[in-house]
């Protein structure tokens, strides 16, 4: 859990800085940026944190969301998650459902084994081609444009294969979220009554602030829920 929660801090643009609990979960409604910390200073010399989304004045049209305070975002967090966990048994048992139906890789991998299957004949062939080609005297334009054609069926064999391991890698990586999200859904039993760290980085995806106040909270199953 903790290596994907490592992995999900290095993607996407200013996604998670890792500061801060609430650093890159808190998206602005208006330009689709991330919310980070800003330290206001008041005449009396005593300062707040306040959190802001932070392209608030870079972009040409200024966003209107508003600033929150880190004690206010964590109760309608709290708010937010009773929501969710009142649907909890009819979520648990749809998403492992779905799990199975969508998350599986038994079809990729077989894929894979016959594009690295492929890949083997090919090298073979092109080996034997050089060794043959050093021994024997040929036509040397018949031998490259045969050379050629088999290293550009091996090259798109590789790519094809570098993209199955992909889809593989991503599809494990959902499925590693989804079942962390779903041993902690089970674990919480009763409501909550105060926020929790261990909620906020298992279940949240990212909350979402609008111009009229409104703070929405999207978990990683999907759904959403206001606080």
């Amino acid at each position: 859990m903790v290596q994907r929660e490592l992995a999900r801090r290095t993607k996407g643009k200013n996604r998670h800085s890792g500061v801060h609990l609430l650093s890159g979960r808190i998206k602005c409604g208006d330009c689709g940026g991330w919310y980070g910390s800003k330290v206001w200073h008041s005449p009396e010399k005593c300062k707040r944190t306040v959190w802001q989304c932070n392209q608030k004045y870079k972009n040409e049209v200024r966003c209107t969301t508003p600033y929150l305070d880190e004690a206010s975002v964590k109760e309608r967090f709290t708010v937010a998650v009773n929501q969710l966990l009142a649907g909890r048994d009819a979520a648990i048992a749809a998403y492992e459902v779905g799990m199975e139906r969508t998350l599986d890789t038994t079809e990729l991998e077989s894929q894979q084994q016959e594009l690295l299957s492929e890949m083997e004949v090919l090298n073979g062939m092109i080996q034997q081609m050089i060794r043959q080609n050093a021994t024997v005297a040929q036509d040397q334009t018949e031998y490259n444009q045969r050379f050629d054609a088999l290293s550009q069926k091996f090259k798109e064999a590789e790519a094809q294969k570098h993209a199955v391991v992909q889809q593989i890698s991503d599809i494990r990586d959902r499925r590693g979220t989804m079942e962390d999200f779903l041993r902690i859904l089970k674990q919480q039993d009763g409501e909550v009554t105060t926020f929790s760290e261990k909620l906020w980085c298992g279940l949240l995806d990212y909350a979402t602030a609008y111009t009229d106040g409104r703070l929405t909270f999207t978990f990683k199953n999907g759904s959403t829920f206001e606080g």
